[in-house]
């Protein structure tokens, strides 16, 4: 009888252990998967970072084993500070403003376990023979082994054929590699690839400029042609993508709740069924 008396205690907390893991199984699970939709969907998309001077104020060292790339190599350092004038608050390229204002802005694509993809919009219209449009991305790759990055463009909409004139150049900044100088439409669902190493920080930062223009031969039929792409950087092999470094321990700490409640769970409801089985032949 007493002892019958002492199990009931113990079999009434045992109850509420398993339901506060329950709750906390149910919860950090709901809260990794609220995490999943908001970097997926939700997160700023166009997230911007400003180029670091040691990646635009060197020239590109002479290694590099393609031809374009090493002719075209030493107008690397310069195209930063007129194109990305160009295409923020000084567009005549002065050098009179601030020195951050002279400074390009890369878009931030973050890629990491979850998330091996990204793209942004790319757009040209109304360019004239020598005109040049030039952005700038700063890829976050979050990485514990060596991952091969891709870089692909993909052609949505265009008028008159553009994308048979207009030509488009993908070069690693700090390295001067040229991925890919072409005219768009002969690189068009094309991956380019490039190898990313792993580092003891867990993270690479590559930094991309992307030349589009259109060439001084060129006629001025294109003047009024459009053209519309996808610009997309992605990872095929995920398995050495990490989760984001986001400077903060929420998912880490989700994660431990997740797999210690069920852990726990995994271990007591046993037990619980065990106690009520044995229960009734107790009593008899």
């Amino acid at each position: 009888m007493e002892n019958r008396e002492r199990e009931k205690p113990k079999s009434s907390r045992l109850k509420i252990v398993i339901i506060i893991l329950a709750v906390l199984l149910v919860l950090s699970a709901g809260g990794l998967a609220a995490r999943y939709l908001y970097l997926k969907f939700l997160s700023p998309a166009q997230a911007t970072v400003t180029v670091p001077d040691n990646q635009i104020g060197e020239e590109p060292e002479p290694s590099s084993e393609e031809t374009p790339g090493a002719s075209q190599g030493p107008e690397s350092p310069s195209a930063p500070d007129n194109g990305g004038a160009g295409t923020a608050d000084d567009p005549d390229g002065n050098e009179n403003g601030s020195p951050e204002a002279d400074k390009p802005s890369a878009s931030v694509l973050e890629l990491y376990a979850g998330r091996p993809d990204a793209n942004r919009r790319f757009e040209v219209n109304n360019m004239l023979p020598g005109d040049t449009e030039t952005r700038y991305f700063c890829v976050k790759a979050s990485h514990d082994a060596d991952i091969i990055l891709y870089f692909r463009a993909d052609v949505t909409e265009e008028t008159k054929s553009l994308g048979d004139v207009l030509q488009i150049k993908v070069t690693r900044l700090d390295t001067g590699k040229v991925l890919c100088d072409a005219p768009i439409h002969e690189v068009t669902g094309k991956g380019f690839s490039e190898l990313l190493t792993a580092s003891a920080q867990g993270e690479t930062a590559a930094y991309y400029q992307i030349d589009v223009s259109l060439d001084t031969s060129v006629g001025n039929e294109y003047q009024a042609a459009m053209l519309q792409a996808d610009f997309h950087w992605y990872v095929e092999d995920e398995s050495g993508l990490a989760p984001p470094q986001t400077g903060d321990i929420t998912n880490l700490t989700l994660w431990i709740v997740l797999a210690a409640s069920s852990l726990l769970l995994i271990l007591l409801v046993p037990t619980m069924k065990r106690k009520k089985e044995g229960g009734p032949h107790g009593q008899a």
